[in-house]
């Protein structure tokens, strides 16, 4: 079909095949809730001593594959026993993303708003060579020069509206400084990558304004600071041995999330919340002792640590879910995009895995003229969002 068409096409079609042979396994996860004086946790059941199966890809710690052992939990967890508690806090920490090259912003375009790949390489041409709002599109860098320093600076100033008030703080802050995410002389060939220019905006239809949008925010969000998280990870275990998992996230510093508009952890993921914590009231037999750091010796004002003893929930509603193993998903533009970027990846064969790591199949500027030469010659039917190999 083409030299880059037909590994294309292979891509798709393995998957189609993996979807078609798939055959479904019955598997069973049990979840309860934990109540603490401050209030309830739901946890999930984690399998003691887990190690992944080597050859199975849905093995998971939380699935059980034997209905009787699946009952034999919920059978331990009925009538309210108590459950010990035990966790432990650590901070972590999300950069901002990197500066869209073609594939990225295709991929993004693709999942936010549905649109093919080729559509969004469309618009982001108009938006460059009409209207001379974003720098030239065609390119595999995600970086910019080093001597570009002072342009980005006159560009950030040039954004205006909401977006414009996060690109101020960026100069009045100092955060466009030397950086090598983002100031890059050996990441770029013959082009860098999509940013905005310092052109005013012009009449942009609504895609336009959208793609625009999504290529000045992210232009704004790189140069601000990492996001900052602490991560609760519990476990409540409720005899013999019978260990529930729940892990709380809590944003403690937005950071470049601020300039897509998140300010708390809900915004972020709907499974990110923060666990009601544990209190004097829960503890059996502990000693409340200051927690004491290196900055705070005396622990004045901080929540207290309890030695020697153990916190306690009461367990509740334990449920049994009854679910099944289901196939890949079919692709679409977005993960085929992926795929054919880090097509290398696919490949058992060392050498030629090794001469496809830095390009995979096509360029940024080809693999929409590719997914679209597909479907065109019908060997490839777009089904909604799906991809989906003809008959032919």
């Amino acid at each position: 079909v083409g030299r880059v068409q037909t590994p294309t096409l292979a891509i798709v079609y393995a998957r189609e095949l993996e979807i078609r042979n798939f055959t479904p396994r019955d598997y069973w996860r049990v979840t309860a809730t934990f109540e603490v004086a401050k209030g309830r946790d739901d946890g999930v059941y984690q399998r003691p001593n887990f190690k992944k199966a080597e050859n199975d890809e849905h093995d998971r710690v939380d699935r059980i594959w034997e209905k009787a052992m699946a009952e034999a939990v919920i059978a331990a967890c009925q009538g309210q026993p108590p459950a010990t508690i035990r966790e432990e806090k650590k901070a972590s920490t999300q950069a901002s993303p990197r500066l869209y090259d073609p594939t990225t912003l295709q991929r993004e375009a693709n999942n936010r708003y549905g649109l093919p790949a080729r559509r969004t390489l469309q618009i982001a041409q108009a938006l460059y060579e009409r209207h001379k709002m974003i720098t030239y599109p065609r390119t595999d860098a995600r970086a910019l020069p080093e001597d570009y320093i002072p342009t980005v600076r006159e560009t950030l100033q040039n954004l205006h509206g909401e977006l414009g008030v996060h690109a101020h703080k960026v100069v009045d802050e100092g955060w466009v400084r030397p950086n090598k995410r983002i100031f890059n002389n050996a990441q770029i060939s013959d082009h860098f990558a999509i940013i905005p220019t310092t052109h005013e905006a012009k009449n942009l239809d609504e895609m336009e304004a959208k793609v625009f949008d999504m290529i000045a925010r992210r232009f704004v969000a790189a140069f601000y600071p990492a996001a900052e998280f602490d991560i609760t990870t519990r476990i409540s275990t409720v005899a013999p041995g019978h260990e529930f998992k729940t892990e709380g996230k809590v944003l403690t510093f937005a950071g470049w999330l601020a300039v897509y508009g998140k300010t708390t952890v809900e915004d972020d993921s709907p499974d990110s919340k923060a666990l009601p914590a544990l209190s004097t009231e829960d503890v059996v037999g502990g000693v409340p002792s200051p927690r004491v750091t290196s900055d705070n010796p005396r622990g004045e004002g901080t929540p207290p640590t309890f030695l020697n003893g153990v916190a306690r929930a009461k367990t509740l509603d334990p449920v049994l879910h009854s679910e099944t193993t289901k196939p890949p998903p079919r692709y679409t533009e977005a993960t085929l995009l992926s795929a054919m970027e880090g097509a290398g990846k696919l490949l058992d064969d060392e050498e030629l895995a090794e001469a496809m790591k830095e390009r995979g199949l096509g360029t940024p500027a080809t693999r929409a003229d590719t997914i679209d030469g597909l479907i065109n010659q019908k060997y490839m039917d777009r089904g909604q969002r799906e991809l989906i190999p003809t008959a032919k």
